[in-house]
């Protein structure tokens, strides 16, 4: 068991110090989601004013913009695992003796707590934005954030590990995640979407993680009945499909890093 949690500090460990020693990945994984959040959401926000849509159009935005950088940030950092593949390092890693599901674990992890950082330092902004905040309330959404890294980092893991250049990795995520991103809600709410795109996106794990972090992140700042307006889905029912999909995707990705060669 010791074995077992060294192998998984060692490798988490250097997942983070990747992240936090490559200062240009630092510096824009905060930067270009909070510049798009004060361009973007601003300009949006004269086009829906609250007499159109009966709430701030920044206070609906921010969740979804925080819900897909640690999502990009998650998934994104298991491309460490295609790197070290292609240049021979994954292989000395696997013909040590070391559990397999410790090395996988660790990585999730690794990659779950590199977007845990991102997501501290972007909610940070929230006084700014006029979203009511404290620290109690700091710790419920990192609580969720952690549900939702934890998920994309273990896909991510997922489809890594069946994959052998970096290019391969680059052009799969785009085409997964761009899918999953648009039929998220994140950047308009899904209640009057057409019937199809609903069906979908009620698969969508990603679209229970914004509407989890929507009702955690706006539960100070507006009512239940303003937040019901914002989202598709219950607290409790994205909460119980987060875990559920969580342990689902760790089986299969742990499953799929066994069989690496």
């Amino acid at each position: 068991m010791n074995k077992k949690l060294q192998t998984l500090y060692v490798i988490w460990y250097r997942e983070v110090l990747i992240y936090l020693r490559n200062s240009l990945k630092f510096f824009t994984s905060i930067f270009l989601p909070l510049l798009i959040l004060v361009l973007f959401g601003t300009g949006l926000k004269t086009i829906f004013p609250t007499s159109v849509l009966h709430y701030d159009f920044v206070q609906f935005f921010f969740p979804g913009i925080l819900g897909l950088s640690i999502t990009i940030m998650a998934i994104s950092s298991t491309m460490s695992i295609v790197w070290d593949r292609e240049f021979g390092f994954l292989k000395e890693i696997l013909v040590s003796p070391t559990s397999r599901s410790s090395i996988a674990l660790g990585k999730i992890l690794g990659a779950t707590t590199t977007a845990l950082l991102q997501g501290a330092l972007i909610l940070l902004t929230t006084p700014y934005l006029g979203i009511n905040f404290d620290i109690p309330l700091f710790v419920k959404v990192m609580l969720v954030i952690f549900l939702v890294s934890y998920g994309m980092a273990a896909l991510g893991i997922f489809f890594a590990s069946r994959l052998k250049r970096i290019e391969s990795f680059s052009i799969l995520s785009q085409i997964i995640f761009a899918p999953m991103a648009f039929l998220s809600g994140a950047f308009f709410p899904l209640k009057n979407v057409p019937s199809w795109m609903m069906t979908i996106a009620h698969y969508n794990p990603l679209a229970y993680s914004i509407d989890a972090l929507r009702w955690t992140v706006l539960s100070k700042s507006l009512g239940p009945e303003e937040i019901m307006l914002m989202t598709s889905h219950s607290l409790p029912l994205c909460l119980f499909f987060l875990l559920v999909f969580n342990i689902v995707i760790t089986f299969l990705s742990i499953r799929v890093f066994k069989r690496l060669k």
